[in-house]
């Protein structure tokens, strides 16, 4: 695709959404990011500098018309955006229900408006259970791997944990392959991260930390207190899974009768760490922070053997053959989260 070409970006003020943003823009396209309410006053003062881009309001994704957004447009990048607050079972349900239908909303009205070229940020949790019981199996995850539910399941599970928006994400993006079969002349690629960390583009506040918040847990608790709970730990730098977006928006289409699956892509860092290891990195690479890091006298061990991220499609057909490395994901969004808070009330 000529980079002279318009891309739409959706959720475009969300926290992986702005580094597909800037990665696009820097290779030379003409970007436009919808975004709610006052987020698109947002957008707009940080890209002010910057004509490629302009912001439209789309407030629900999942319901709202398209049609000036999709004005034009040769591609669009779909990337959902969900703020999940854990304490409310009826906000959980609806960021579920919205991945969802937002998904579909979205590719439906490119589809009407004729645009046939569509990059979605899926999830790694999309290759595994909804409970996630699958990282510690010791198995092999890829591209091949699909978790199993069903609406009725997300349903049944307690509204307060994250089983429901976890399961939500396999059925959206089984939405879309079904859509794809239904529509052959639609090119679609959908990208697959597991937990998302490093520094943010646009500013973050505390109440909007993405999974950055993960991150955050580690200087934003009583000091010397205990480790947060450990999730699985497989990430990608936020810069790597937006490069991944725009290696896989240049892709050519697949030829015909070819499995249209093949444009599903896990972009994983070889690299794992866990939240005792990410400690011990941070006393010695940012002493100054050392009065604010939990204890480790409580790290427990991974309830079973780790699995593992099997690259080889990113690698072969996106070219992603390098990550950042760990420490510095660590380093840079520590550092920006210590700078953000100097803007907090």
């Amino acid at each position: 695709m000529s980079s002279s070409k318009l891309v739409l970006v959706t959720c475009a003020s969300g926290y992986i959404a702005s580094h597909v943003v800037q990665q696009l823009l820097s290779a030379g396209y003409r970007v436009r990011g919808t975004a709610r309410g006052a987020k698109v006053n947002t957008l707009r003062d940080f890209w002010k500098a910057v004509p490629e881009f302009q912001a439209i309001q789309i407030d629900d994704i999942a319901t709202d018309d398209f049609t000036e957004a999709l004005q034009g447009v040769d591609a669009v990048v779909h990337v959902p955006a969900s703020q999940l607050n854990k304490d409310s079972a009826d906000s959980l349900i609806k960021a579920s229900v919205s991945v969802i239908d937002g998904t579909l909303n979205v590719i439906r009205q490119a589809n009407d408006k004729g645009v046939k070229k569509l990059v979605l940020n899926s999830s790694w949790v999309t290759l595994l259970s909804p409970d996630l019981s699958e990282s510690y199996k010791g198995i092999t995850l890829s591209e091949e791997t699909w978790g199993k539910t069903s609406r009725e399941d997300l349903i049944q599970h307690d509204g307060k944990s994250i089983y429901a928006y976890f399961g939500a994400q396999i059925l959206a993006e089984q939405a879309v392959w079904a859509f794809s079969k239904e529509h052959l002349d639609i090119d679609i690629a959908t990208l697959l991260p597991p937990f998302v960390f490093g520094p943010p583009v646009l500013p973050l506040s505390k109440s909007s930390l993405s999974s950055v918040g993960f991150i955050y847990k580690l200087i934003a608790g009583e000091a010397g207190g205990p480790l947060p709970f450990q999730t699985p730990p497989f990430h990608v730098d936020a810069r790597d899974i937006a490069r991944a977006h725009v290696r896989a928006l240049e892709l050519p289409p697949l030829p015909a009768g070819a499995d249209r699956q093949e444009k599903r892509f896990l972009v994983s860092s070889p690299e794992t760490f866990t939240w005792d290891v990410a400690v011990k990195h941070l006393y010695e690479a940012r002493p100054g922070l050392r009065n604010r890091l939990p204890s480790l006298e409580k790290a427990v061990e991974l309830p079973g053997p780790l699995s593992k991220n099997d690259t080889t499609r990113a690698k072969q057909v996106l070219g992603i053959t390098e990550y950042v490395d760990w420490r510095k994901t660590v380093e840079d969004t520590i550092d920006a989260l210590v700078e953000a808070e100097k803007t907090w009330a």
